[in-house]
């Protein structure tokens, strides 16, 4: 294991890139939030502007990335045993959700994995925006080493004197203060011989970081709060016809319902009032609606999923609409997929199961979100099982069920098929005998 100052050395190495790598995912972050707004406004712009520009940022890549996510659901694996020990023990139907949509908006996450005092595995998800991972290659499947801050990043000590996690081959190490300079290091060593961190990418990049999947609508979010700032100037400002007067002393006037507008001017002076034509904010509406399409369009997610706009679409309808968001989710199955597999198989290896740990053909199931009806479905299920079609797998196809709930299904229709089966080729029971029996 590593002394004091051997791991106060590595943590310095990790925090030279460590520190641009987190800059860069806060300002991501910050973009998926809708906490970055930047338009162009007038020099002394006075607290209403202002207050209409705080008001135009919206999460629009946060959900954008929250609807991939949806569609990336773990409900099983083929290793019943390995499921339940490491993935179900540790509450992973649910923390599936943060890490996934973590992957799928910063492009990675990381899930670690530690032996357990009762000899099972601890699987926690561990943020991108605090954990910085170096790999000796590319292409291995565990870092080297590891670098994780614990804590909030918004209060409390500073930044980089906080709380902090390492891992390498042989321990895990937590201390206070800085990372060059650790304070109390608590020891745990672990023995795996590998360091227990695994990465959960979004894409399989060849070269470089894995990408995120809502960056590149970045340019199309910021087109988006320009409108929509420009839409509340036009709501605020030529909305309702302004009114004019001219020939006359006026002074301060204040049009209401059950007011008159009256000027005295001077004998023989021609007052007129008249009114300034009302702003059309549909067009602005129109060209909202546009930058919304466009930024659904790049992002593959179906457009009525941003604007809520679903009329009278049939099935077929809306399978076609979301064709392009399937092919997606397809794509980020394929990448994230083989990450949370190694986690199962890490988990294996901690719990010493030899055989689950190198069973490579071991994958997990992902949940049905097809908008299929249930009238589609049934018909499938019906005409493919009249070929052979292996049973299990097709009830996967409902919507709503796991993998568990298909497998027990159809274990309970195989046997009652064997079992009619086996009446029907009984002999006939004697007439004199009861019915009942």
């Amino acid at each position: 294991m590593l002394n004091d100052v051997e791991l106060g050395e590595k943590c310095a190495e990790a925090m030279k890139d460590a520190r641009q790598e987190w800059m860069r995912l806060r300002l991501l972050q910050r973009h998926i939030d809708g906490k970055v707004l930047k338009t162009w406004m007038p020099e002394g712009a006075d607290a209403e502007y202002r207050d209409l520009l705080n008001k135009s940022g919206g999460p629009w890549l946060g959900f954008s990335r929250d609807a991939i996510a949806q569609g990336c659901i773990i409900n099983g694996y083929e290793n019943e045993d390995v499921w339940a020990r490491v993935w179900r023990a540790n509450g992973m139907d649910g923390r599936q959700g943060v890490s996934t949509k973590e992957a799928v908006g910063l492009g990675k996450s990381f899930l670690m994995l530690l032996p357990a005092a009762d000899g099972g595995v601890v699987m926690r998800p561990m943020s991108a925006h605090n954990t910085y991972a170096i790999y000796t290659d590319p292409w291995d499947e565990f870092p080297e080493f590891v670098l994780y801050r614990i804590g909030a990043t918004k209060s409390g000590p500073k930044f980089w004197e906080s709380q902090w996690y390492a891992f390498d081959g042989e321990a895990s190490y937590r201390f206070d203060g800085s990372p060059a300079r650790p304070q109390n290091v608590d020891e745990s060593p672990h023995n795996l011989g590998f360091t227990p961190v695994v990465r959960i990418s979004n894409t399989l990049a060849s070269e470089g970081e894995p990408l995120s999947s809502v960056e590149p609508g970045i340019p199309i979010y910021k087109r988006i709060v320009d409108a929509t700032f420009a839409l509340q100037m036009i709501q605020r400002y030529g909305a309702f016809p302004q009114k004019w007067g001219a020939g006359g002393t006026l002074g301060e006037v204040r049009v209401a319902v059950d007011s008159l507008i009256h000027a005295p001017g001077a004998e023989g002076e021609a007052v007129r009032f008249g009114t300034f034509e009302a702003a059309d904010p549909t067009k602005m509406v129109a060209a909202l609606e546009a930058h919304v399409k466009h930024l659904a369009a790049v992002l593959q997610v179906p457009p009525h999923y941003l604007l809520g706009a679903v009329v009278n679409m049939s099935a077929e309808g809306i399978a076609a609409a979301e064709s392009g968001y399937h092919r997606n989710i397809g794509d980020r199955r394929a990448a994230l997929g083989e990450g949370y597999e190694l986690a199962l198989r890490t988990g294996a290896r901690i719990l010493g199961d030899d055989a689950a740990a190198s069973a490579l053909t071991d994958a997990v199931s992902w949940a049905n979100v097809q908008s299929w009806s249930l009238a589609q479905v049934s018909d499938a299920i019906s005409k493919l099982d009249v070929v052979g079609a292996d049973l299990g797998r097709l009830f996967q196809m409902l919507p709503g069920w796991s993998r568990q709930d298909a497998l027990e299904s159809a274990g309970i229709a195989l046997d009652r098929r064997a079992r009619l089966a086996l009446e029907a080729s009984s002999p006939s029971q004697p007439a004199s005998q009861p019915a009942s029996q």
